[in-house]
């Protein structure tokens, strides 16, 4: 058996549902999971979604109160990443390999593909946000985008089940995610994304996946803009291999015909293909209610919300907002880069 899963807070899971739903046509013998990193609503019908659903909460974290309370709600959703893998690989032992994969992405091929990645004895899959270099062009993203943010893209990573190795890695990045899975590139941080730079150092057995149809997303459009329609809603990538998944991070169902918000290199336009996949996804979230599901609230930012609030010293204000605005200019002055990008 096989486990493809995903975490996300009830916000998310119109895009969860669309995942679930390649999953079940192009997933052969896989278990899917949703990990809810939120409470269940009495406005949601879980049963809709026709697979295991686990409150986070329930999983045997320590100190798990603690996250939602130190994290936003973006690091709190990536800093359990490594503890739900632990939990699901310690309650199916049997698992061959096992798949996370944002809410926002879609698979569109066989993920048998993906399984044939593990072949010569890999037991951990990554995918790297770019596969050649990018213009310097005045547009963006650019290439040290991703030194800031880590050379691999989280929304992705597979790994053999019973391996040792693998086992390994995950104790390590969950010790670093539980504390410090923070957004503050200028310290090094950057959620549970930036970690894995040191994994093909620190451990053996990493393969990175250098075939386009693998995560391909706004990021990568350099070099996979010239994607192609085929039968069946199939997808031919540039490099000729087939399009097995695509990432549609910060797609905003708001506003439809933009691509990204933090990419201006293409545009929908650009590419009929392309137009296509996103139009096909957008229906796929107007009908899984998203209108509504985006505006529930995550229970755990309600209480945060609801904590008694420190009042600060007239000191910590001012040098709260003066770190703020270095931020700021740091990453306009050196990268030519507005400071507010969630990979």
């Amino acid at each position: 058996m096989n486990i493809a899963f995903t975490i996300c807070s009830n916000n998310y899971l119109a895009q969860a549902k669309v995942l679930r739903n390649s999953i079940n046509k192009y997933g052969e013998n896989f278990k899917f999971v949703i990990g809810l990193c939120d409470e269940k609503s009495d406005e949601i019908d879980y049963s809709s979604f026709q697979c295991e659903i686990v409150e986070m909460k329930d999983i045997g974290i320590k100190n798990f109160d603690d996250l939602w309370m130190k994290y936003d709600i973006i690091e709190f959703n990536t800093s359990v990443k490594a503890s739900f893998f632990k939990y699901l690989l310690s309650k199916n032992p049997n698992t061959e390999f096992i798949y996370y994969f944002d809410p926002d992405i879609e698979i569109l091929d066989q993920l048998s593909i993906l399984n044939a990645e593990f072949e010569n004895n890999v037991d951990i899959l990554l995918t790297p946000h770019i596969l050649s270099s990018i213009p310097l062009d005045g547009y963006k993203p650019v290439e040290n985008t991703f030194l800031n943010f880590g050379i691999y893209n989280l929304g992705f990573i597979g790994l053999r089940g019973y391996s040792e190795n693998a086992k390994n890695l995950l104790d390590w990045w969950e010790e670093r995610l539980l504390s410090l899975c923070y957004n503050q590139p200028e310290k090094g941080l950057f959620v549970d994304q930036i970690w894995m730079n040191f994994s093909p150092i620190f451990f053996k057995k990493v393969k990175v996946l250098n075939k386009m149809g693998y995560n391909a997303a706004p990021w990568n459009l350099h070099e996979r803009i010239g994607l192609i329609a085929a039968e069946n809603n199939k997808y031919l990538m540039p490099d000729n291999s087939p399009l097995v998944f695509y990432h549609f991070s910060n797609f905003k169902y708001k506003n439809p015909e933009t691509l990204a918000k933090y990419y201006d290199r293409y545009s929908l336009e650009n590419s009929n293909s392309l137009k296509k996949l996103y139009q096909n996804y957008y229906q796929k979230i107007i009908e899984n209610d998203i209108e509504r599901i985006s505006k529930i609230d995550c229970k755990y930012v309600i209480l945060k919300n609801d904590l008694p609030k420190k009042s600060k010293s007239f000191y910590e204000i001012l040098k709260s907002n003066f770190n703020n605005l270095l931020k700021i200019i740091y990453y306009k002055i050196r990268y030519n880069y507005n400071y507010e990008p969630k990979l």
